[in-house]
């Protein structure tokens, strides 16, 4: 059981060191999702060069023979060019579609059992809480599907902004004016494991700490940074078991 605990919580990785993604603190009015910001810049021509690097992007994870070469540099060039939060992208689920380093899914089983995993996705669902009377603890929850969906992993707990990019009235919030990369900390306090042909779920003892970063996002893409490597996620059909 400890190698699921180490894969879940390894899924939003390990906290890098803090002048890795640290950058100045942002003003004090905060993100709203659903309300995207605009671009605090005069050269228009940027925000359409990103749009089309990101279009760019989930054509080149969906092709049929991906280049990985140039999914990185795709990658490269999007995180360089700090983006503008865009709020669209925490809205519901997203999952992996390309990755360069270790899958979640992929610690979760033995080797033997990989060979036979069948089909298989992984990702997440982050929720800010936006309620008035909410504790400001936003949700996270990562999910591993495996064997055509007969298993399903997932663990869940809590996220909130670095320093760097928190809004300082509500720190579970980011800042409005900050940009890509955007660094998290992330706690994990729950996992199981549900079988939906059995209509059986067993709890797992996944927990502990861990941090991630996004280093650019949108409605249609979201590029996920963390010890197990890099992800290209997009918008997911996954639906959690109750």
């Amino acid at each position: 059981m400890a190698t699921a605990q180490r894969a879940l919580v390894g899924g939003v990785g390990c906290r890098s060191s803090p002048s890795t993604w640290r950058s100045a603190r942002q003003p004090a009015s905060c993100v709203r999702r659903r309300a995207p910001i605009a671009a605090a810049r005069g050269d228009v021509s940027l925000d359409v060069d990103i749009q089309s690097l990101s279009k760019e992007l989930v054509a080149s994870v969906s092709s049929a023979t991906v280049d990985d070469a140039h999914v990185l540099e795709l990658i490269h060039k999007l995180a360089s060019a700090k983006a503008p939060v865009t709020t669209g992208a925490f809205d519901g689920v997203f999952e992996v579609v390309w990755s360069d380093g270790t899958m979640a899914w992929r610690a979760l089983v033995a080797s033997l059992v990989q060979r036979i995993a069948g089909k298989r996705r992984a990702g997440q669902r982050f929720s800010f809480d936006e309620s008035e009377n909410g504790d400001g603890s936003n949700s996270a929850l990562n999910f591993a599907e495996l064997f055509d969906g007969f298993v399903m992993i997932t663990a869940g707990g809590v996220f909130f902004p670095d320093t760097s990019i928190a809004c300082t009235e509500s720190p579970h919030k980011i800042a409005k004016g900050a940009k890509h990369p955007l660094p998290f900390s992330v706690q994990i306090s729950a996992g199981a494991a549900f079988f939906p042909g059995l209509k059986k779920k067993i709890e797992l003892p996944i927990s502990g700490p861990g941090a991630f970063a996004v280093l650019y996002s949108d409605e249609h893409v979201r590029v996920f940074k963390s010890s197990g490597g890099l992800a290209v996620q997009v918008p997911s059909d996954w639906q959690e078991i109750e």
